[in-house]
């Protein structure tokens, strides 16, 4: 979602990508030709509620298939929605342990 510098480190601000099940108000569905391009289970979507702060990369990221956490870039139109109905209902992120 957005990323800063602080003290000489990388700050990020993230919606978590999940197979889950969540409510699915609280979700949006990632199209399948985005899903096939960055090797995602079909079950993924984005949680656009629960926003977390941490310096990256933290503990809780997991890597992708190919051992690096960076699994690519979402379209500008899904990073947009994302980000507009988490600005509309006024969610701040939670920060996370390092």
């Amino acid at each position: 979602m957005a990323t800063y510098g602080y003290r000489g480190r990388l700050r990020v601000i993230t919606a978590p990508l999940t197979t889950r099940d969540y409510d699915p108000k609280a979700a949006v569905e990632i199209p399948p030709g985005v899903k096939a391009h960055l090797k995602l289970d079909d079950r993924a979507r984005i949680i656009w509620n629960d926003l977390n702060e941490f310096s990256w990369v933290g503990p809780d990221v997991r890597t992708g298939h190919h051992g690096t956490p960076y699994l690519g870039r979402v379209p500008q139109r899904l990073w947009e929605t994302v980000r507009a109905k988490a600005v509309a209902a006024g969610i701040r992120p939670v920060m996370r342990s390092e």
